[in-house]
């Protein structure tokens, strides 16, 4: 199927950048192992998707597809159109992560990143490695 420009970006716009499928499932799994969070706090480089304030925990819970997932070696990234924005678009949010892993834990941070697979298929288990790490803290 061919879809015009204006399909595309149409379907791009309904992208949402906070309150994800795999944030919901996240988040209900926080609150089932009794861990208080706070959501997309702007004030926190990356504005993780979750945070622990007081333990200074950074939480990301991010699309194999938007972060780069062995970028450029699945078929998620065969890009059939405009390649060059999506390589450069892709790469550049890698970079970003990357930063934004080094200042947080410079910064005394705990980063979890988790992917949205591993998300969907044990959300119990990304859960209990942060709470495993919080009691041996």
């Amino acid at each position: 199927m061919i879809r015009t420009k204006s399909q595309i970006s149409y379907n791009m716009s309904r992208i949402k950048a906070k309150g994800s499928a795999i944030e919901k499932l996240f988040a209900s799994e926080l609150r089932k192992n009794k861990l208080k969070y706070r959501g997309h706090l702007k004030n926190i480089i990356g504005k993780p998707d979750y945070v622990i304030k007081d333990r200074k925990v950074a939480i990301f819970c991010d699309s194999s597809f938007w972060h780069g997932y062995k970028f450029l070696r699945t078929s998620r990234h065969k890009f059939k159109s405009n390649k060059e924005f999506w390589v450069e678009k892709i790469e550049a949010n890698i970079k970003r992560d990357k930063y934004v892993n080094r200042t947080l834990r410079k910064d005394g941070w705990k980063v979890f990143r988790f992917w949205d697979f591993q998300i969907n298929k044990d959300a119990k288990k990304c859960v209990l490695k942060i709470k495993k790490w919080l009691q041996k803290e």
